[in-house]
This record gives structure tokens, C-alpha cells and sequence, in this order.
């Protein structure tokens, strides 16, 4: 059976992980990218968050540029990257095959209902389902 995510064995498994494992130097740098962000929000002047933590000396000590994974985090993505725009239409595989066959993308609807006007593609007021 599977585990949860709340069982004590995968949740060991994965702090030992981050402290000497795989993960240690992506942890790493977090905490330090971390704990500068919330030194620099000292500096500005919250008085709330001025009374020193325990575990400030030992997360001053870890040094990212050292590691040999070290990535670059949120700071360098920002703004070396350029947005993707998410408007727009998305085309299907079936558009795209019908594109390459020269064909319409969408073939045009050409049928008329009694009244003249484009027909329903779906017949709306019939229920799918047997009953």
C-alpha cells in the first residue's frame, strides 16, 4: 500500500534528504536567500521581527555559491526571462493534421435547420443518457 505523505517514514526520509542527501545544496541556498530577505526586512524598520531566532547562527554558516549544484533562484529567473502569453487560441492535433492536409483547420458548418438558421451540432434537448 501506498504511504501518505503524513507518515513519519517518508517525512524522515525527506528531512534526511535535504540535510545531507541530494537536496542539501537547493536547501541550502533557500534558507540563505531566505534568511537575507527577512535580514533586509529587519533593516526597514519592523521592530516585530528585530528579536534574534535561534536558528540564525546556523543558517548564516551555510554558503550557496560553494556548493557544486547551486541554482539560481527566483532573483535571476525574473528577469532574464520573458513572459509567455497564455491568449490566444490553442490548437488541437486534430486542427494541426487538418492544417497539414491543407484542409480548414475547423471545417465550416453548412447545415440549416427548418427555421434557416445553422443547425445545433448537439441535439440539446434529447438527454444522453437511457433511463
Amino acid at each position: 500500500m501506498a504511504k501518505s505523505t503524513r507518515s513519519k517514514v517518508k517525512r524522515s526520509f525527506r528531512a534526511k534528504k535535504r540535510d545531507e542527501g541530494v537536496y542539501a545544496a537547493t536547501e541550502a541556498a533557500r534558507l540563505h536567500r531566505l534568511n537575507s530577505k527577512l535580514a533586509a526586512k529587519i533593516d526597514d524598520g519592523d521592530e516585530e521581527l528585530a528579536e534574534p531566532v535561534e536558528g540564525d547562527a546556523a543558517q548564516g554558516d551555510l554558503d550557496p555559491t560553494t556548493a557544486p549544484d547551486a541554482m539560481d533562484l527566483d532573483d535571476a529567473a525574473k528577469s532574464s526571462t520573458k513572459s509567455v502569453s497564455t491568449h490566444g487560441p490553442r490548437n488541437s492535433r486534430r486542427e494541426e493534421w487538418r492544417r497539414s492536409k491543407g484542409m480548414t483547420p475547423v471545417p465550416k458548418f453548412t447545415r440549416m435547420n427548418r427555421q434557416g438558421l445553422p443547425a445545433a451540432r448537439r441535439k440539446s434537448g434529447r438527454p444522453s443518457r437511457r433511463r
